[in-house]
């Protein structure tokens, strides 16, 4: 089992993002339509969250990058981190880099 911590995502490819009026929206797409009833919203600390996941970036270094940019405390913000892409992967929004589509 991975720790979150070191844990590498990337976004789902089946995750259509926008930004629409100050929200950035999540948006399942199976089998070419967006399934309406799971549309998620994602905040500003969620948004450059979902913005830094590259496969290359673990929990940690996110972490730090958003300590960083919001002015709170890096362990803190690791812990947070880590939870919201345990988060996102139930919803099957991120899924682990190298793992097959």
């Amino acid at each position: 089992m991975i720790e979150p911590g070191t844990a590498r995502y990337i976004p789902s490819p089946d995750v259509v993002t926008r930004n629409i009026a100050g929200e950035h929206l999540l948006v399942p797409v199976r089998t070419g339509v967006a399934q309406m009833d799971y549309l998620y919203t994602a905040d500003e600390v969620g948004s450059v969250i979902f913005s830094l996941l590259d496969g290359e970036r673990d929990a940690s270094a996110i972490g730090r990058q958003v300590a960083e940019l919001f002015e709170v405390n890096a362990a803190q913000a690791t812990v947070d981190v880590a939870a919201f892409l345990q988060e996102l992967e139930r919803a099957g929004l991120v899924r682990l880099a190298g793992e097959a589509r």
